[in-house]
This record gives structure tokens, sequence and C-alpha cells, in this order.
């Protein structure tokens, strides 16, 4: 065998092995995080006869994906049976909420994704992403979120806010406790997400001035005018894309339109999406931009470039006033007026 066929196979081989450690890796982080021991490693030092003991758990089972990740360098052993973070670990936490928004939430699809691709199962009939992990990822990320979007309300003095698909309802109280007087109203339709975004206000005492509606998000038009009258500013973050696959584009418009019909004249409009990019020599360098529209084209969701974005708020009879950068992937805030 010449030397570069003997290069090129040494490659592949090298090549196919740091998939595969990705996958290991990613896999055991995305365990410690389900267990809740990522936040409890930020808090100090992981003890594995103690955890093993709360979880009724083998500290022989439990103390190997320890030890494998003291090997990818997230975690040290300082002494026999104790861990902790590492620096490399530590940078990594505030950024472990993608583990389950774009891992976790898509494995009941991707493990399943060659029956997928053949038509042997059909997305929103016979698997589903998991919602309560996409909205536990989300909930830890919220913070990357919160810093754009919070300026933009309390600069545009909205008196009223809503948030379509509010989720836990972290970013809506903690908007809402920010400025004084401002009302607020999360909109979900998951059961789930509505009792624990209830609880949220509640623990923030926010319960006169913040109401959970369980309802469809996307049918602001039929939404009670009890609850939702008085609203100038309406927040939808990462949901238009569903919309736009759901709905089509005439449906996403008319939902736009129909925002803007509530929100009024001196209202707003603020939309938090990622930018898709169609361009593919470009994608290696968008972060994970290939990998979020991936997932997205198995599981019913469309992500569009911005401008296609900002023509459907012109559509919409509404004028882009903002465009800001998010600090989360390729994501923008656009922020609009009718």
């Amino acid at each position: 065998m010449a030397v570069a066929e003997a290069e090129l196979v040494k490659t592949g081989q090298d090549d196919l092995f740091q998939l595969a450690k990705g996958f290991y890796t990613t896999k055991a982080l995305l365990a410690l995080w389900r267990m809740g021991l990522i936040e409890r490693a930020v808090k100090g030092d992981l003890e594995v006869d103690e955890i093993a003991a709360e979880q009724s758990s083998d500290p022989n089972l439990l103390r190997p994906i320890f030890d494998y990740l003291v090997v990818r360098g997230f975690l040290e052993r300082p002494e026999p049976g104790v861990y902790r973070l590492t620096e490399r670990g530590a940078n990594a936490v505030p950024y472990c909420g993608y583990l389950s928004t774009m891992v976790g939430a898509y494995e009941p699809v991707f493990s399943h994704l060659e029956d997928v691709v053949r038509g042997r199962l059909v997305y929103g009939k016979d698997v589903l992403r998991s919602h309560e992990e996409m909205v536990r990822g989300l909930t830890a990320l919220e913070d990357r979120l919160m810093g754009t979007v919070a300026e933009v309300v309390r600069g545009a003095g909205a008196s009223k806010m809503m948030d379509l698909g509010c989720g836990s309802a972290r970013m809506l109280t903690r908007i809402c406790a920010l400025q004084d007087g401002l009302q607020g109203v999360g909109v979900d339709r998951d059961p789930n997400s509505c009792a624990v975004a209830r609880e949220t206000v509640k623990d923030r005492g926010l319960e006169d001035r913040v109401t959970i509606l369980q309802a469809d998000a996307i049918d602001v038009a039929n939404l009670p005018r009890d609850v939702v009258g008085g609203v100038d500013m309406v927040t939808v973050m990462f949901l238009l894309h569903e919309t736009l696959r759901q709905r089509g584009r005439g449906g996403t418009v008319r939902l736009m339109r129909e925002i803007g019909a509530l929100v009024g004249k001196n209202g707003r409009l603020v939309m938090v999406e990622v930018s898709g990019n169609p361009d593919p020599k470009y994608r290696e360098n968008l972060l994970f931009v290939p990998e979020y529209e991936l997932l997205h084209e198995y599981t019913n969701q469309r992500l569009a470039p911005r401008p296609e974005w900002e023509a459907m708020v012109a559509e919409a009879g509404m004028s882009v006033e903002q465009m800001a950068p998010v600090d989360m992937c390729q994501a923008f805030c656009l922020v609009a007026k009718p």
C-alpha cells in the first residue's frame, strides 16, 4: 500500500473514531445533565458514594461515567471517589441547555431516523420530540436571551406583554420583575409547561401581574379578549419556524398580522429566531446551524434566512424597527411595529 493510501486510511479511521468520541462524550454529559449533577457540580464536589445513596443507585455504575469525563477533560478527580469540574467543564456549563435542545429532545426521532426517512414512522404520529427536554434546555439557555429581550421590552415602554410559547415563564416573569407595573400573559398549549409556569409566577410573587393561559399560541385571534386585552407587546421565541412549516408562509404572515392587530399601532412584535443559511459552503462556520436545520427537517419545522423573515414581516403590514444579535447560536432578535 502506498504511503498516501495508508495515510488516507488512517485519516478515515481517526475521523470516525473522533465522531464516536463525540457521541459518547455527549451521551455522558447528557446523562449527568438529566440526573441534575451538572448543576450540582457547579456548587461543589461530586462524591460518588453520597450521590449513589441519594439516588438509590450502585456507585460502581456511577463511577465509570465520571471517570470517562475525567479522560475527556470535563471532570477531575482530586481524591478517590470525589470529582469536580475542570476549567473546561466549568466553561461548558452555561451552554449545557444545548444538550437538551439539540440532542435529548430529538433522541426519539433520531434514534429511528432510518425509519423516519423510509416513511415507516411519521413524525407527529409515531414519534415525537421530547417537549420536557426542550423546555428544560431552553429554560437553562434563557439567560443568554434575557439581556437583549429585556432591553427591547424596557426600551419600548410596554405596559402589558404577552409571551407566546412561554414554557416555564422564567423569561416572562424576570422581565416583569425588572419593570414595575408591567403586566404579563404567558401562553402555552402544553398543560405541564403551564403548571410549571404558574409555579414560577407564584414563586416570584407576581400572581397579581402575570397570567398563564393554556391555549394554542399560534391562534392569537381566538385568545380570550378579557385576558389579552391591552397587550402592547408580543414576544415569540423560537416558535415561528414551527408555524412556517406547519401553516406555510401564508399562515405565518397571517399570525404576524393578527399580532399586529392585537398590539395596535404603538405596539411591538419581538421575535427571536435562528437564521437558516441556504448556501452550504458557509455552513461549516455557523456553529451548529447545519445540525439545527437537519433536526428541523425531520420534525415538521423549517428555518428561514433572515431576509425571508423580514419580507414576511413587511407582508404582514409591519416594519422592522430594530435588529439585534442574540448570544445563542445564529439567533437574532427582530423588533417590528405595525
